[in-house]
């Protein structure tokens, strides 16, 4: 009995026919989902930086523009998911559970504590650092090539992120930052 006549085939959404065509296994499956779930407390901390009354108008301005490039991380990435995979990751989170999604990332952190511009970007710099340090682990870890590819382009972008808000801490010493030839990045990842 062919195909046709009996039932026929699951009506396959848009993300699991991109998923089809990305060739994306369990384990890649995985890592993204992981990816998605840090992207999101990325987007809650500059939501919050970008709320912060110790920054200037055009420190918010910068927040605002890297906000923005996190959130288009996270829209790379939810493409890419099933829906039931990817609604997890990117539940809402309060200040304890992103206090909590913070230092499981290695940053310990009591966000009430934020004085000043400084505070915060030296937060946001420690949070870049461990995106880099999970998109790293992330890409060793990939088999399929165009996953494998979205990470080192989102992994891309992270590297300047940090490397920018190094040098908005260090604003008298442009040789700190230039940026390293090869970057490992670091993260507490579970």
């Amino acid at each position: 009995m062919s195909r046709s006549s009996r039932d026929p085939a699951p009506v396959r959404t848009r993300r699991q026919l991109v998923g089809d065509v990305l060739g994306l296994g369990d384990g890649d499956r995985r890592q993204l989902v992981r990816l998605l779930a840090i992207e999101r407390v990325a987007v809650e901390v500059y939501g919050r930086a970008r709320r912060a009354e110790q920054l200037t108008s055009a420190e918010h301005r910068l927040i605002e523009h890297i906000l923005g490039q996190e959130r288009a991380h996270g829209h790379a990435l939810l493409r890419v998911l099933p829906r039931a995979e990817a609604a997890h990751a990117i539940a809402p989170l309060d200040t304890d559970g992103l206090e909590a999604a913070l230092s499981s990332a290695g940053i310990s952190v009591a966000l009430a504590s934020l004085r000043s511009a400084h505070d915060w970007f030296t937060l946001l710099e420690e949070l870049e650092n461990a995106l880099q340090g999970y998109y790293y682990k992330a890409l060793r870890r990939l088999s399929g090539a165009a996953p494998a590819t979205l990470t080192a382009r989102i992994l891309a972008s992270e590297a300047q992120h940090s490397t920018l808000l190094f040098r908005l801490r260090h604003p008298d010493d442009i040789s700190l930052a230039v940026s390293e030839a090869l970057v490992e990045g670091s993260a507490a990842q579970r």
